[in-house]
């Protein structure tokens, strides 16, 4: 009972928390910026929108197949198309619930493929080391190759402007800020050690990262390595191609490459969890990401909503299809083996 409510405080705080920047970064501009906005949506290129959209739906092809990949040293091969509408169906309850998506669509192969929940939930661990590998090795990428770009943008982000007026830079505000960080994290170590004891979180610890080198030592029983590889490999050059054509909907961002399509994936990635279902964070991070690529400040946010919100309303879309498909289709499939015996 506790846990519940503390998952659903969660939500709310979460939720809370994305409505807030929503009013607070619209409240912070004009009237006039606001029907730029407006405008932004009615002169956006709908078709290259179409393209973000098939792309972000070809990702989840690649990663239906790739968990597929991951059943079978347990001993299961389930129908593809019940696994593709499944992870579909986990995108679509992940906007109204945190992690309510990765409990059902186990709960779901579960329904229609007889595949154990237990069993299914321990693949994720493995999927979510994987794509957090992946993520960082992107994000390493881009820091790598724009270092000079995103060391100003993070100066500018965290000391500020005043900087750029000093002639000659002292590390001062770099000292504060890793003081600042520091006495945050020292805190929160005290105070959990207080609250739950020095013995459990040391043991809740090596829980978790016993856990997650199984999870990655895991991939040793796979069969076909090389495919899971390739469909890896598939979802992020899909996230990557999302943004990339998207861009391409408003004149003022088509011009971005594929530099700026992979600062998209790995800021807005993380933007994506920040809050339920990324609202307000999302608009935000993709607005400061592209006036780094000197796009103007209203018109990075004005893409951050058309790109928000069409990526929102096809996993909506999409998942609503894909429940009726799993009940349509596997009723069919039972009605079949009834005829037959």
């Amino acid at each position: 009972m506790k846990k519940q409510l503390g998952n659903i405080l969660k939500f709310i705080i979460s939720l809370g928390i994305g409505i807030g920047l929503v009013f607070w970064s619209l409240n912070g501009i004009s009237a006039e910026q606001k029907q730029m906005i407006v405008d932004s949506f009615k002169r956006a290129n709908y078709s290259w929108l179409f393209l973000l959209m098939m792309f972000g739906l070809a990702s989840n092809f690649f990663r239906a197949q790739r968990w597929r990949l991951l059943l079978q040293p347990l001993g299961y091969t389930p129908g593809y198309w019940n696994t593709f509408h499944a992870v579909m169906s986990m995108f679509f309850f992940n906007l109204f619930f945190p992690r309510l998506g990765e409990v059902m669509r186990c709960t779901i192969l579960y329904k229609y493929e007889k595949i154990p929940v237990e069993k299914s939930i321990g693949t994720m661990v493995l999927e979510r080391v994987i794509d957090l590998f992946c993520i960082l090795i992107l994000g390493g990428l881009i820091l790598l190759s724009e270092y000079q770009r995103y060391y100003i943008f993070f100066k500018d982000l965290f000391v500020g402007d005043k900087a750029k007026d000093i002639a000659v830079e002292t590390n001062y505000n770099k000292y504060l800020i890793m003081i600042g960080i520091a006495l945050v994290l020292i805190t929160a170590v005290i105070f959990l050690i207080r609250k739950h004891g020095f013995e459990k979180i040391t043991s809740f610890l090596k829980n978790k990262f016993l856990g997650l080198w199984q999870g990655i030592i895991s991939i040793k029983d796979l069969e076909k390595k090389w495919e899971f590889v390739f469909h890896t490999f598939g979802i992020w050059i899909c996230y990557i191609l999302m943004p990339y054509f998207g861009f391409k909907c408003l004149e003022e961002t088509a011009g971005l490459g594929f530099t700026a399509a992979m600062a998209a994936v790995f800021f807005g990635g993380f933007a994506m969890v920040a809050t339920q279902g990324g609202i307000g964070v999302f608009q935000i991070v993709i607005q400061k990401i592209l006036t780094t690529y000197g796009v103007a400040s209203i018109i990075g946010l004005s893409y951050g909503w058309i790109s928000w919100s069409v990526q929102n309303l096809s996993v909506v879309v999409a998942g609503i299809f894909s429940l009726v498909c799993l009940a349509v289709f596997n009723k069919d499939s039972k009605q079949t083996q009834a005829d037959e015996q």
